[in-house]
């Protein structure tokens, strides 16, 4: 292992047996198995082939949904519980906070308490007594601190936790969810302290934290893990892109297993296996130039047997396709009204109105030779738009599986014919028709406007990349209202982030009005003068949202939220410089004020 790795795993795999009921559990004691051997059906795979190097000084934060296997990897790292195979190597002492609080006694008081707990860290004497002194006056409860632990409040009983905690100064500091302690006010020394403890000790920091957002501005890289996997591994900006997307991502996931719930309650236990998809999705999930029309949707087979899916029903429910299938529209997908165009009855594909611009419905096999019937088929229609539209068909078969079967590429004002084999040749991850990756980093938003277009310009109106401080800056984006009914004064933010990370500052609009029927397009300038910002490299995410979006926020995240109309992440960096003084160096942002003096 080399000198300067302190964390190297192999292909980790961790695998717990299920339990059905208690007596399984007994027997298991009598009675052991190897995992392997075990039907599928029984066992938990926590993480699955995980592979990692972490070297000495890194601060690194391990990011992921509920259950997705981040808190099993820190107690393998920390030796709480052993892996199921792979290699796992980790050096140096190491100090776990996995749960705060672990050996904290009710009925001793706070200072007993925190003795106890060094004591079983391995310190006592005169090194506990200034541990105990340092995290007494960082939790800021010297008034409490001998009495009852049973008496504090969450908070202070937080703070004291938290403190003694981290009085030590290990090599390898593990963090599991508990930065969120105390009010906003100890939030921020809470972190303070963790980066003092690292820069001064050159101490690892390993950091699991569902606020993505916060943990970023502790870390120089994140692990993203997902179902035991890592799905992704690189600087924060970056890997917080991927995972905003993957909520959406996982929205479309939650959304497809309700209307297959939905199905089986309709059918009232009649049969039936998990359903297919036929999708077709816009690139990078950019809303499409204009709406598409789609006529004559059907699935063919060899012998000329045929069957015509549904896209012109408007039941919301599945519709019987002779005994083999039934068949739905995707209900959250942004189907538009039923048309007559050149004498062909065809459904609209929307460009706006969700946040997957993606159409499609869900085919409900019978029974297993439905299921594999599907791949012998054809799917075939004809599509329209205004302008160019390029998308791809992807169809996802009862397993998950998912194969890109064509690329759609229309003409303005042609019908594109499609003929694509359901049987196409494709692979586990979603790739283009022209072999490149699926993107990982795709648009947010439903697409009622979109933004483009975007530059920053000086004082003197040129286009820079390098503002002064002091100085005037104007941001400029061009926008294109899809959506022909809007008419209300949409609500524009910029968030302007500190090396793309840190949130400093926000600037938003109210006044405008977007009125489709006035103009379908513009331009918008936004002049900030002076710039107030100090000395940094910055990046600008600009997000476009219905009126009222802030006031009466849901609450719903903005990546899956339809409120949200564009999103355009770090659309613009800029570095702000400052020749007149160094005043600016080392802060956020520097302000004037009216001063008033009242001599007494």
């Amino acid at each position: 292992m080399n000198d300067d790795l302190i964390i190297r795993a192999e292909n980790l795999t961790k695998t717990y047996r299920l339990y059905e009921k208690p007596s399984e559990r007994l027997l298991s004691l009598f009675r052991s198995r190897k995992i392997e051997d075990l039907d599928p059906s029984k066992v938990h795979h926590a993480l699955r082939g995980v592979s990692l190097e972490i070297r000495r000084g890194e601060k690194v934060a391990i990011i992921g949904r509920n259950g997705a296997g981040k808190s099993t990897l820190l107690k393998l790292i920390t030796r709480a519980i052993d892996p199921t195979s792979g290699v796992l190597d980790v050096r140096g002492k190491s100090q776990a906070l996995l749960q705060l609080g672990v050996g904290f006694h009710p009925d001793f008081t706070g200072r007993e308490n925190a003795y106890s707990f060094l004591a079983l860290m391995g310190h006592a004497g005169k090194k506990a007594d200034a541990l105990v002194d340092d995290a007494v006056a960082f939790a800021e409860i010297e008034e409490y601190i001998d009495q009852p632990f049973k008496t504090y409040s969450s908070g202070m009983a937080a703070r004291l936790m938290f403190a003694v905690s981290t009085a030590l100064e290990p090599e390898l500091l593990v963090i599991d969810e508990v930065l969120g302690v105390g009010d906003a006010y100890f939030q921020n020394k809470s972190f303070e302290r963790i980066r003092e403890l690292c820069e001064a000790n050159n101490s690892t920091l390993l950091l699991v934290s569902h606020d993505i957002y916060s943990a970023s501005r502790l870390v120089s890289r994140i692990i993203w893990i997902d179902q035991g996997r890592v799905k992704g591994d690189g600087e924060p900006t970056e890997m917080l892109k991927r995972y905003e997307d993957s909520i959406r991502i996982q929205e479309d996931a939650r959304q497809k297993q309700k209307l297959a719930l939905a199905y089986k309650r309709q059918i009232a236990g009649r049969g039936g296996l998990p359903p297919a998809y036929i999708e077709i999705r816009a690139r990078d999930n950019a809303p499409a130039a204009a709406p598409v029309h789609l006529a004559g949707m059907r699935l063919e087979w060899p012998g000329g047997e045929a069957l015509d899916l549904p896209i012109l029903d408007n039941s919301g429910k599945a519709v019987a396709l002779g005994a083999d299938y039934a068949a739905q529209l995707l209900p959250h997908a942004p189907w538009g009204d039923i048309a007559d165009i050149d004498s062909r009855k065809s459904r609209l594909w929307n460009n706006f109105g969700a946040v997957e611009h993606k159409v499609g419905l869900a085919l409900f096999p019978m029974s297993e030779a439905a299921g594999a019937k599907l791949a012998a088929a054809t799917l075939s229609f004809s599509a329209l738009s205004a302008a160019p539209v390029d998308a791809d068909i992807v169809f996802v078969d009862p397993s998950g599986a998912e194969r890109v079967l064509h690329r759609l590429m229309t003409k303005a004002q042609e019908w594109e014919p499609v003929a694509a084999a359901l049987s196409s040749p494709g692979r586990d991850e979603p790739q283009t028709a022209h072999g490149a990756p699926k993107a990982e980093n795709a648009r947010q938003g439903s697409g009622r406007v979109v933004l483009s277009g975007f530059s920053l310009a000086n004082s003197e109106g040129e286009t820079t990349f390098t503002l002064q401080h002091g100085e005037p800056m104007t941001v400029s984006f061009d926008y294109f209202i899809n959506d022909p009914s809007l008419d209300e004064k949409c609500q524009i933010i910029f968030a302007i982030k500190r090396n793309g990370v840190e949130d400093v500052a926000r600037v938003m609009g109210r006044d405008i009005r977007f009125n489709a029927a006035i103009a379908r397009s513009g331009r918008i300038e936004a002049r900030l003068d002076p710039l107030r910002l100090g000395v940094a490299r910055y990046a600008i995410t600009i997000l476009i949202a219905k009126e009222g979006y802030f006031e009466n926020h849901s609450g719903q995240f903005f990546s899956i939220n339809p409120d949200v109309y564009d999103c355009e992440a770090a659309c613009l960096e800029f570095d702000v410089a400052d020749r007149k003084s160094p005043f600016s160096t080392g802060t956020g942002a520097v302000f004037d004020a009216q001063w008033r003096h009242f001599p007494s």
